[in-house]
């Protein structure tokens, strides 16, 4: 179960017609790493100058998971381009499950959605115009009058739950479990009931698989999770008047735990992202990561994209960094990256860096920097009075 292609219309700064495509192309090294079932790809980098439209990118995948599963409405008009005069925008999404092929497309307008289709191996199961919709799965059934704010698809699939397809199921079962932070914010949305912030977390499933992780990682710390922190300087302990519980760091060698209100930026950032991590390489799903750069060594990020890549089966990545040393071919394959640049006439375009056919032994990032991918920003650092 994987998204193998998005198409964007007039979205955003998306404005032409721009397809993003996650097939694996025919590069073989991190074969087995990178790459999933059915030739998927296990996920993409987007890179390219501030405001060029990367995050646009995965955020169109996290507005199909809000309208799907979120209870409150979602606001239109912000996806809308604001560089033509269409009326409209559309967003279709490609996915394929055990080799069968589902495509979901929806065309909304500034207050409203105009049309919905879904499709299975070329099968049309939902056919909506406006109001009115048709559900042609076991038989075929009509609907009128429905409303304009909410996907006739999430009616669908919590009134029947598709009348236990397994392949539609299945691919409902992965967006639900799908996750979504901002590194920076720090802003977490999950989607399937679990909460994925630390603390939660921790709560539920204690500090094992956490530890586990940074330890096979060769991360210089564990992290502990009680009520109180003992032995700081050997002086003093620390505890909660209300004795809720608190996330401390110790570093390796040491017997000083220090609480998380005192540690690094980086450090707070990787506790926030690991549950979801974890979560991801669990339970097949996307995680989506904007700011994935945030507040990390280069060390470390390269570390745990190879971590995600080498523990997930079915799961994907999709993220955003200015971060140019993981543009490096030991961790991603050129058809796992897209630069993004806006242009005032054709609004943001994508080029895959598989495009210009770099050979595995070529620096890649090199290549980037030197303007072969597009993508970077050329600034003026040079100034006179």
């Amino acid at each position: 179960m994987m998204l193998s292609k998005i198409k964007l219309d007039n979205y955003t700064t998306f404005f032409k017609e721009t397809t993003i495509d996650f097939s694996a192309t025919n590069y073989k090294f991190l074969e087995e790493e990178n790459v999933g079932p059915n030739r998927i790809l296990k996920g993409a980098l987007f890179v390219g100058e501030n405001a060029s439209g990367k995050t646009k990118i995965i955020n169109s995948i996290k507005f199909l998971l809000d309208i799907l599963f979120k209870d409150e409405e979602s606001n239109f008009l912000l996806n809308k381009s604001f560089y033509t005069k269409k009326k409209s925008y559309k967003l279709e999404y490609t996915f394929v499950v055990n080799g069968n092929e589902i495509v979901y497309l929806i065309e909304l307008g500034s207050d409203k959605i105009i049309s919905e289709k879904l499709t299975l191996n070329h099968k049309e199961i939902i056919d909506r115009i406006g109001k009115n919709a048709r559900f042609k799965l076991n038989d075929e059934k009509t609907f009128e009058d429905i409303s304009e704010k909410l996907l006739f698809l999430r009616r669908v699939y919590f009134d029947t739950h598709f009348y236990d397809d397994v392949t539609l199921n299945k691919w409902f079962d992965y967006m639900k479990d799908s996750v979504y932070i901002n590194c920076y914010t720090p802003k977490i949305s999950s989607y399937s009931g679990k909460s994925l912030l630390a603390h939660n977390y921790l709560e539920e499933h204690d500090t094992k698989g956490i530890n586990e992780l940074l330890d096979k990682i060769n991360y210089n710390q564990t992290i502990n999770y009680s009520s109180d922190v003992l032995n700081i300087n050997k002086e003093f302990s620390i505890k909660k008047k209300d004795n809720s519980k608190f996330i401390s760091f110790n570093k390796r060698g040491t017997d000083v735990y220090i609480p998380e209100g005192f540690e690094s930026t980086g450090n707070i950032t990787l506790i926030n992202l690991l549950p979801s991590l974890l979560h991801a390489i669990n339970n097949d799903c996307m995680l989506i990561l904007d700011e994935f750069s945030s507040g990390f060594h280069n060390e470390l990020e390269e570390c745990l994209i190879k971590y995600f890549f080498h523990f997930s089966k079915n799961s994907q990545m999709f993220f955003v960094s200015h971060s140019t040393n993981i543009l490096n071919n030991t961790i991603l394959r050129p058809d796992q990256i897209y630069s993004v640049t806006f242009s005032s006439k054709n609004g943001s375009v994508l080029k895959r860096f598989s495009e210009e056919m770099p050979r595995e032994s070529q620096n890649t990032e090199k290549m980037y920097l030197n303007g072969v991918f597009d993508g970077m920003p050329r600034y003026n650092k040079f100034f006179k009075d």
